[in-house]
């Protein structure tokens, strides 16, 4: 019998779950013993689908990595007649040194990192630093 045996505790919620690093849950799992570790695992993967990956997010327009999605992108070409293309995700080492993505990428960081406002609002990235994280500004 182990000293923390004797420990009850209200079983771990979402949000809790989410909120904990590794190795909170790690030292969780090792002395609980109303939760079993799988009900610990499907929590966090459930905490993890219903956490919104930054603030502002939504699955009709944005990435869960951030900018706009191929349905986001669509709908603004049918409404606004924009042509938009994809973000240039790779990282500016593995860019062609004065190539068109690295054109390309530099002035989208250029104009997006001036535009005002938070690129983290509550300890979550905002839709702008979300898309500047993912363009490797």
């Amino acid at each position: 019998m182990t000293e923390y045996e004797h420990i009850y505790h209200e079983p771990i919620t979402a949000e809790e779950l989410a909120m904990m690093t590794d190795d909170d849950i790690a030292k969780e799992v090792s002395f609980c013993t109303c939760c079993s570790p799988f009900d610990i695992a499907s929590s966090l993967l459930k905490a993890k689908k219903k956490s919104k990956p930054f603030h502002g997010y939504n699955k009709n327009k944005h990435s869960r990595k951030g900018g706009l999605s191929a349905k986001g992108r669509a709908h603004f070409k049918r409404t606004q007649g924009s042509n938009l293309k994809r973000p240039v995700t790779k990282k500016p080492s593995k860019l062609k040194r004065g190539g068109k993505a690295a054109k390309r990428r530099k002035s989208f960081c250029a104009r997006m990192s001036g535009v005002k406002g938070p690129t983290s609002k509550g300890g979550k990235l905002t839709p702008k630093g979300a898309a500047l994280k993912r363009w490797n500004c």
